[in-house]
């Protein structure tokens, strides 16, 4: 039954992340590559238990994205997860997300999350929720971090930051 759940999850997870582009009246052809290559990286969720906030790291403050500079910080930083000559691609792509042009599918919430360090933005993390027929399910996805600290940072307050029935998290 969690198999069920989870794929549901997942699926609702793909389709808001094309619909950036899918529902663009004009996408780019580099947001269109970088879709594809998001695609490619994206595998099933793992069934995760509660992570423990105990791995909070001093001088590391993580922030919801709720406006468009944070946006920007979150989209750059994240793009840097590929290789470099996919970096421009991705941005392209990333760079189109929003969480106010498009309304979500319903029963699903979604909260991006940037890290920074003395101003400069240095891991990026998603909680992407949805109701199924078992209860809420978190997904956490996208943690990037450019060292071991921030990434570690910012999952733990990811973690935290969901009381959802069911947590999932991406195994790359």
């Amino acid at each position: 039954m969690a198999d069920t759940a989870i794929l549901s999850h997942f699926h609702k997870k793909q389709a808001w992340m094309a619909s950036h582009i899918n529902a663009a009246q004009f996408p780019t052809a580099e947001s269109k590559q970088g879709l594809a290559i998001y695609q490619t990286a994206e595998s099933l969720p793992a069934l995760r238990g509660k992570e423990d906030s105990s791995s909070l790291v001093e001088g590391i403050t993580v922030y919801a994205v709720d406006c468009h500079p944070l946006m920007v910080r979150y989209a750059k930083t994240l793009a840097m997860k590929w290789p470099e000559s996919d970096h421009a691609l991705m941005l392209e792509f990333l760079s189109q997300l929003s969480l106010t042009d498009l309304d979500p599918a319903p029963g699903t919430d979604i909260t991006l999350y940037v890290a920074m360090s003395e101003g400069t933005p240095v891991a990026t993390g998603m909680v992407f929720t949805s109701e199924e027929e078992t209860g809420s399910v978190a997904g956490i996805y996208d943690v990037f971090g450019l060292n071991a600290d921030a990434k570690r940072a910012v999952l733990a307050h990811v973690f935290t930051s969901t009381s959802a029935d069911m947590i999932v998290c991406e195994t790359a």
